[in-house]
């Protein structure tokens, strides 16, 4: 596998030939290394090569209810049974955006946002009125509505106007009920992070979950917070209905990316949580993070 074409254009167009093509060479290099060690992703399709073996009956915490097939997938990531009743496709664009707008409206305890940016639209901002709508009517209904959010940092904060000044009104009004998360990749960092401009630094590594949950149900999607994936930009939509344990888990996981990341605060700034590792001023050797969701 040749080094992503982004670097190579970035490269180019900083340094001179000689040295782009040295580091061209090391680059594709490392990559084939780290592929080779990794093993060929077509190995994943092994088990589902392999002869057909009956469903069987599973039981709370363990693989069975998992098709034979699938339960190499267990012992790598947390498996859930759902019902395919619970499970819904939405179709277009406009019908995610619709449902998220609904889901608002009938939250009552939590709403967990991860995504790779908020854009800054009026779309978007009807989005950010219907968050605003929910916390005031929990604080009306008494029902302590939380609301997280988890963005990339480089991305959330391109430009005058982005993700973070869209937010920053929720935080001002519902300090308590509203957190906002900005990850900041470790490897953007001293020179490089100086040196490299906006957009070019996206580059080098992005927070890219898409999870919309509310309450105990859940979207699970490629799609971005943002007008084209409103309204014309076709993307995939998987609606996970009343599903705690589910729920419960992608909640966890973005809460521990979250724990990691960049703070927003009310005032625009950005600040670590207490004894987190800052992304970007902490020791190089501490820059790795194991985060584990149980």
């Amino acid at each position: 596998m040749a080094a992503p074409m982004t670097w190579r254009r970035l490269v180019y167009s900083v340094y001179p030939p000689a040295l782009s093509g040295i580091f061209s060479k090391i680059s594709d290099r490392f990559f084939r290394t780290r592929d080779r060690r990794r093993g060929s992703s077509l190995l994943l399709l092994a088990p589902l090569l392999a002869d057909t073996d009956p469903l069987v009956s599973r039981q709370t915490g363990s693989t069975e209810g998992l098709h034979t097939r699938f339960h190499w997938i267990a012992d790598h990531v947390p498996a859930f049974r759902v019902p395919g009743g619970r499970i819904h496709i939405l179709h277009s664009p406009d019908e995610f955006y619709q449902t998220m707008k609904a889901r608002f409206k009938t939250v009552r305890s939590r709403v967990v946002i991860a995504s790779l940016y908020l854009g800054t639209g009026p779309l978007e901002q009807d989005l950010v009125n219907c968050i605003k709508e929910a916390l005031g009517r929990s604080q009306q209904e008494a029902t302590d509505l939380k609301v997280s959010v988890l963005l990339d940092y480089t991305r959330g904060s391109r430009g005058k106007n982005n993700s973070r000044t869209m937010l920053l009104p929720l935080l001002q009004s519902f300090p308590e009920q509203m957190r906002v998360s900005l990850y900041h990749t470790p490897d953007l960092r001293g020179l490089l992070r100086l040196l490299v401009p906006e957009r070019f630094n996206e580059t080098i590594g992005v927070q890219h979950i898409k999870v919309y949950l509310f309450d105990n149900s859940l979207i699970i999607s490629g799609a971005n917070l943002s007008d084209s994936y409103f309204t014309n930009r076709q993307d995939r939509y998987v609606l996970l209905e009343d599903c705690q344990e589910v729920a419960d888990f992608f909640a966890e996981l973005v809460g521990a990316v979250g724990d990691v990341s960049l703070q927003l605060a009310p005032d625009d700034t950005v600040y670590m949580k207490e004894e987190m590792v800052h992304p970007y001023k902490g020791k190089w050797h501490q820059k790795s993070l194991a985060i584990a969701v149980n």
